[in-house]
């Protein structure tokens, strides 16, 4: 009997339907999710702008990708000492590679000398070809801004400053240093000793007076002019005024090589 290839063919798609082979899955192509930020971040309290932490992965998707996160605080409350702006879980789009946790922190009048982080964390990602990858943790240490009653602010002496001294005006810098803002210290940049000179970075200190809450005693205790020689150190003493803004140094400048250059003469640094 001649076989109908209409049967034959009927023969091979049952064949094929009935196969017990499984569908091959596809697996996507793992990617990886991480914190596109420095893992630790000092902040001031008083900062006035967002704190903003990309979260970003190394490939954009065809579909969204939904993180979940979680502040954890030390020493600090949500809603109270900052608030979380952006949405919880976050979406970041299918098509892009990155969306942002937006933080605001919250400036107040209470003095806490104690160290204050907010740890950000991973939490949950939808999609299980997403791995986390490092940074997979933000720690923001809030530098507190609120010192004690009898701690001289150095507060008005950050930024730009003016200094003049015998006739000769140059312009430097004040900054905050490792021992923080509430410390009674701050930094100051600049050419202190002239124009024609480099510029050296000293430590001054400021010692509020006990009647006088904004007036006080300055100082830089004796220490090397310039960061590149130990040839010249440098000393003074002298007052402060938080109102005026003004700080007032008798300074001696020492040659350790030869004394014949040693001398001392007056300056003044105002806030600019």
């Amino acid at each position: 009997m001649k076989l109908d290839w209409r049967n034959v063919l009927v023969i091979l798609l049952f064949a094929v339907g009935c196969s017990s082979d499984p569908e091959p899955v596809i697996k996507k192509e793992e990617i990886t999710i991480f914190f596109n930020a420095q893992s630790k971040l000092s902040v001031r309290e008083d900062i006035q702008d967002e704190v903003i932490i990309p979260i970003k992965i190394s490939l954009s998707q065809e579909t969204p990708i939904v993180v979940t996160y979680e502040t954890i605080g030390q020493e600090v409350v949500k809603d109270s000492d900052f608030v979380i702006l952006s949405d919880n879980p976050l979406v970041i789009p299918a098509g892009s590679s990155e969306a942002s946790v937006r933080i605001k922190i919250i400036d107040n009048d209470v003095v806490q000398p104690e160290d204050r982080n907010i740890y950000l964390r991973f939490r949950s990602i939808d999609q299980s070809h997403v791995k986390v990858a490092v940074p997979k943790e933000v720690v923001i240490a809030i530098k507190e801004d609120d010192c004690a009653a009898n701690v001289s602010n150095v507060n008005v002496w950050i930024g730009s400053l003016t200094f003049q001294s015998e006739g000769t005006t140059s312009t430097g810098t004040g900054s905050e240093n490792s021992a923080g803002i509430c410390s009674g210290t701050f930094n100051v940049k600049g050419k202190f000793v002239g124009s024609e000179n480099p510029e050296s970075t000293l430590t001054i200190r400021l010692t509020q007076n006990l009647e006088i809450s904004t007036k006080g005693s300055a100082s830089i205790t004796r220490t090397k002019l310039f960061s590149f020689t130990s040839q010249y150190e440098v000393e003074a003493t002298g007052v402060y005024d938080e109102l005026t803004k003004k700080i007032t140094l008798n300074y001696s400048i020492f040659d350790l090589n030869n004394t014949t250059n040693n001398f001392s003469s007056t300056m003044v640094i105002t806030t600019n």
